[in-house]
């Protein structure tokens, strides 16, 4: 009865002029197929909620493709400045444009809108080649890209990324831009070909003739080892044209391969060196130390390609295949110093940790502090980032004074995001002078490396010293903002 009369108040206009536009609704939903089996409902039973809560901001982009990969879908550019995201550098981006991607060629120039999201993903679309490589072009590229040495390299390459404004001093001890370098000794450069003064090797060309990514096969032995118990780990990396395995490797930093074991939780950490064996394959005997789920992480310089790291997957007995449950949930550490005591160094590990024996000192040195001091132009990503140490004697608080170069270098630092999906590597600024005796060259107390973080999030950095006869090695756990 409430409601007969509540209708009869409605004048018969609006009730025809509601009754006609919920008519139209209708029609152009139908027209559409919205409401029809496997339309509308379907469709919005078929998002994943986070899409629906995801934004994103786009940029104009413009840049120098310098690599593609069509597998992949990645592209790494040479870009300018992107205002109001990142500083001008080199790196890989996830391309959405099928056709673009069909067509980049190294060397051409580009433009395109970068889109980058909420939760710290970033891709290309809307890419157009403006203007198409030539040969000098790209030798031109390539030129500036040696001569700059660490300071354009991708993020996803072994080195320290950046956009430095004064580089560090070179460590080429000949022309940076000459286009032929030594397989054993990448810092001799030669403009023609010839041999290698120091080892007599031939020179190969300082231009990579492969940019994909090259395959990696790990076989573990046992199959599933157990949690503190050996377990012998067996490298081979493949040609990603003709699948043929590769055999040459260039040597970087004293090594020709650097192996990086990390737990899923972040807690275990290992840096060490696989010997090579008479087939090219690489072989080191390891410890697993905590169950679970292992990131492995390869860095190596097969001849024909660029530097690089690959990565695969390790599991202990016992895993139950929880991706989500075992990984880490980090807290950015407030306190800015912290004491490491060290790993004695042996002539049974020097090799698998990658110090030379004649080098360390004669007897052990104490506990060692590290401070941490937070860099004056914030922890952004997309950006430089300068993270600066100072290093103390634990029980004297004086400063160390006697650092010992660890191949070839004052130190070196992994850092790796919460998720393990973003790994770099970098090196102090200040250089060790390689045609010295590393046994005549002591340093500190002040070590500088600069990172660039891909993306904002939390992170842990794994940084590691040689002091007496000890390796150490010291974490720090730390937030990065969006560049605003």
């Amino acid at each position: 009865m409430k409601i007969h009369q509540v209708i009869k108040l409605i004048p018969v206009s609006r009730l025809l002029s509601s009754a006609f536009t919920i008519l139209i609704g209708i029609v152009l939903l139908l027209s559409l197929g919205m409401l029809t089996r496997g339309g509308f409902l379907d469709n919005i039973k078929g998002l994943n909620p986070a899409l629906l809560s995801i934004q994103a901001q786009r940029y104009e982009f413009k840049g120098v493709v310098v690599s593609v990969d069509r597998v992949k879908r990645r592209a790494t550019i040479k870009h300018e400045k992107v205002e109001g995201l990142m500083d001008a550098m080199t790196m890989p981006f996830l391309v959405k444009d099928d056709n673009a991607l069909e067509e980049m060629q190294p060397g051409d120039q580009i433009v395109a809108l970068l889109v980058s999201s909420d939760d710290g993903a970033q891709w290309l679309e809307k890419v157009v080649v403006v203007a198409k490589s030539q040969k000098e072009d790209q030798k031109e590229e390539k030129k500036n890209a040696e001569k700059t040495d660490e300071e354009d390299k991708p993020f996803w390459l072994m080195g320290t990324p950046g956009n430095q404004k004064t580089p560090p001093p070179s460590r080429f001890d000949t022309d940076p831009t000459a286009l032929y370098t030594c397989p054993m000794h990448l810092n001799y450069r030669a403009s023609k070909p010839g041999k290698c003064p120091r080892c007599g090797m031939e020179l190969v060309s300082a231009e990579p003739g492969i940019t994909e990514e090259f395959r990696l096969k790990m076989e573990v032995t046992p199959k599933l080892p157990k949690p503190g118990q050996p377990v012998k780990l067996n490298f081979a990396v493949f040609n990603p044209r003709t699948g043929e395995k590769v055999k040459e490797f260039g040597l970087m930093h004293d090594r020709l391969f650097h192996l990086f074991l990390i737990s899923q939780d972040l807690n275990d950490f290992q840096h060490i060196h696989p010997r090579r064996l008479p087939d090219g394959n690489f072989e080191i005997e390891a410890v697993l130390n905590r169950p679970g789920l292992y990131k492995v992480y390869t860095d190596i310089y097969p001849i024909e390609g660029a530097p690089q790291v690959l990565q695969t997957n390790l599991a202990t007995a016992g895993w139950k295949g929880d991706l989500l449950g075992g990984q880490a949930a980090l807290t950015p550490d407030t306190l800015m110093t912290k004491t490491a005591t060290g790993v004695l160094v042996t002539p049974d590990n020097a090799e698998r940790i990658g110090a030379v024996i004649e080098a360390l000192e004669s007897k052990p040195a104490g506990a060692m502090k590290v401070e941490r001091t937070l860099d004056p132009a914030g922890m952004v990503s997309g950006k430089t980032v300068t993270l600066k140490y100072r290093l103390m004697d634990a029980q004297t608080g004086q400063p160390v004074l006697d650092l010992i170069p660890y191949l070839s270098a004052w130190g070196h630092m992994l850092v790796l995001s919460e998720d393990q999906t973003s790994v770099l590597h970098s090196h102090p600024e200040q250089q060790v002078d390689l045609e010295k005796e590393i046994n005549t060259q002591r340093g500190g107390p002040h070590v500088d490396f600069d990172v660039l973080f891909p993306a904002p999030g939390n992170y842990r950095v794994w940084t590691q010293f040689l002091r007496g006869r000890q390796a150490y090695t010291v974490a720090f756990d730390v937030n990065i903002k969006r560049l605003r």
